[in-house]
């Protein structure tokens, strides 16, 4: 069995934008990849007259979608509503018990320090994300779930995108293309498939290929964990 991946995302399109390229690569590697959406992407529409509803059960489907073309295992969708998303208890028990269920060895998260983001689901999405690593891991949280045969699990290693200080980069010179045709499934979201997106990101990935010599790469913050130490950080 390839290696568990886990990926928590605050939208429907946040884990293919800013992680797609790696994403494809893992699954062709032979890894086992799970997609967490915390909201239901109910408010991702510049048009007034959209209904909410109907914006986040299509936004759904283009979640599946999009999944499907990566190869992704399992889409897991939490739905809170979009631009209310808080990192509390509530939240951090949710992923906890994912993180248990399906004890991933690589967990894929925003970067919660980032510096000038704007997006406040982001940010709670990545808060919420790491601070359910240190709870999963801890067998006296959540005693309750002993019954349920899901005991204590440490994921050992975090790649944080859309990185304030990014030390790991990840040659996606090969599945740039997959990407852009996982986003593409996101037809709801004209500012996520259309030419200027595109562009935005070729740009970005050939920026952040020159750290490592590649044509394309997706860019994280590294963290390897033994027990309760940092381990290693970067490649």
């Amino acid at each position: 069995m390839g290696k568990r991946v886990l990926g928590v995302g605050a939208h429907p399109d946040d884990l293919e934008w800013y992680t797609g390229g790696t994403i494809a690569q893992l699954a062709r590697a032979g890894a086992e990849i799970v997609f967490v959406v915390c909201t239901d992407g109910d408010k991702g529409s510049y048009a007034p007259n959209a209904h909410a509803r109907q914006l986040a059960a299509r936004r759904r489907v283009e979640q599946r979608n999009a999944a499907d073309t990566l190869g992704i295992a399992e889409v897991i969708f939490l739905g809170y509503a979009d631009g209310e998303l808080e990192a509390n208890a509530h939240l951090r028990k949710q992923l906890a018990t994912l993180y248990r269920k399906h004890q991933p060895q690589l967990l894929l998260a925003f970067d919660p320090w980032k510096r000038y983001e704007l997006h406040p689901d982001h940010l709670a999405a990545g808060r919420a994300a790491l601070d359910a690593r240190i709870a999963a891991k801890m067998p006296l949280f959540y005693p309750e779930l002993r019954a349920q045969n899901l005991a204590a699990w440490a994921i050992p290693e975090l790649w944080l995108f859309n990185a304030d200080a990014p030390n790991h980069f990840v040659d996606v010179s090969d599945t740039l293309d997959a990407q852009r045709r996982a986003l593409e499934q996101h037809r709801s979201q004209t500012t996520v498939w259309d030419d200027a997106a595109r562009a935005f990101i070729e740009a970005t990935a050939r920026a952040n290929g020159k750290a490592i010599g590649a044509n394309y790469a997706e860019a994280f913050r590294r963290i390897v964990i033994q027990g309760a130490l940092v381990v290693a950080e970067g490649t």
